[in-house]
């Protein structure tokens, strides 16, 4: 913390320093013109900096906080997490919020273990979300279940950040001991919601729970209807379900800071041709959104839900997660930064997928029996 300060201040040499950017300033809504200090993996200051041990000069460029993908099941693009890191951190993805309850249900705990272990070595944060419905109904057969004491334990995790999604919501308005038990043993954390067409008092007695979000939004009055009653609204654009176009004219001067971009799935075929939340980004812009606003639902807004401290904005204190793009329309990621360290350039990873061992567990690299 001296060097941050002593950088900050301008008395010392900072790591690194990109040199006369054009600053995506999320906190105000506003482009900057300035220098951006780096210190290790902290932003050390914004403003007029000199003194670096290596200077990237990005005048004409616009350099965006990473982005944040707050809801995806990574299963869903078919990948190695490795693999997926590899196709979505050259798009500017710094951090994904997900609840592995796909994995969950072939290889339960063990299974969320494993994936997380292969994405600690990773340049992007992974924020767990525990999966509080596996299976997801009973009248499925899976490979594994997770009880209200597997749960309450994986909810003790360091990666742990909160709940994932309580897709039982008729359990819910039913006041089942069962999954009510889950909820009460994640309170005072973030507690994502699952709640496709629910309304009026059914909707309030869902939110009484303290469930915090739904992305199963499709009408606007729906959206609307749940921003009112407490919720933050994931506007969804993945493979299969698209809303954003039905779900953009919610986002106002008045309610945006309540509504964050998602996937939710996507196919490796669509972050191969399209991207992941960069396309969302795009896409939003395309549709009319201001460029600033569109990055705010992808970054801040994100951060602020889920408490992701120092996350979300180019800032004295943040994590050096930045993006350095041609221009903000188009998205295109020249440089990736992973807490002060480039780790892709022109679409390109300068790092692997996998780190020594993590193909070597058969139990759970064999679970396809034909």
């Amino acid at each position: 913390m001296r060097n941050l300060i002593s950088v900050a201040r301008g008395e010392t040499s900072a790591d690194l320093i990109l040199a006369r950017a054009s600053i995506v300033n999320t906190l105000s809504g506003e482009i900057e013109e300035g220098d951006i200090a780096i210190c290790g993996d902290r932003i050390a200051g914004v403003g007029d900096y000199r003194l670096a041990g290596e200077v990237f000069d990005v005048k004409g460029k616009y350099v965006s906080p990473s982005l944040i993908d707050g809801h995806v099941h990574l299963e869903s693009s078919m990948l190695h997490v490795g693999q997926y890191a590899r196709a979505v951190v050259p798009r500017g993805i710094g951090a994904v919020v997900t609840d592995l309850h796909e994995i969950a249900n072939v290889k339960g705990l063990k299974g969320i273990r494993y994936m997380l272990s292969c994405a600690q070595p990773l340049p992007f944060d992974l924020y767990f979300m525990v999966p509080s419905c596996v299976p997801a109904t009973s009248l499925e057969t899976s490979g594994a279940r997770l009880t209200s004491e597997d749960i309450e334990a994986a909810l003790s995790w360091e990666d742990t950040i909160g709940l994932g999604e309580v897709m039982n919501f008729p359990g819910v308005l039913a006041a089942d001991e069962e999954i009510l038990a889950r909820i009460v043993s994640a309170r005072g954390r973030v507690i994502d919601g699952h709640a496709p067409g629910l309304r009026g008092k059914e909707l309030n007695a869902y939110l009484t729970c303290g469930i915090g979000s739904d992305h199963e939004s499709t009408s606007i009055e729906e959206a609307r209807e749940k921003l009112r009653r407490g919720m933050y609204v994931m506007i969804r654009e993945g493979s299969s379900e698209k809303n954003l176009e039905a779900l953009l004219p919610l986002v106002t001067d008045n309610t945006y800071k309540r509504c964050l971009f998602v996937v939710d799935d996507r196919s490796c075929a669509d972050l191969l041709r399209d991207g992941d939340i960069d396309a969302v980004v795009r896409k939003a812009i395309k549709l009319g959104l201001d460029p600033i606003r569109a990055i705010q639902l992808a970054t801040i807004n994100t951060a602020d839900y889920f408490r992701l401290q120092g996350l979300g904005a180019i800032a004295p204190g943040y994590l050096a997660n930045l993006v350095v793009v041609d221009e903000l329309g188009s998205f295109n990621a020249e440089m990736v930064f992973y807490r002060g360290k480039l780790v892709a350039e022109r679409g390109q990873p300068l790092f692997s997928a996998f780190s020594p061992g993590a193909l070597e567990d058969e139990e759970m690299t064999h679970t396809i029996n034909v």
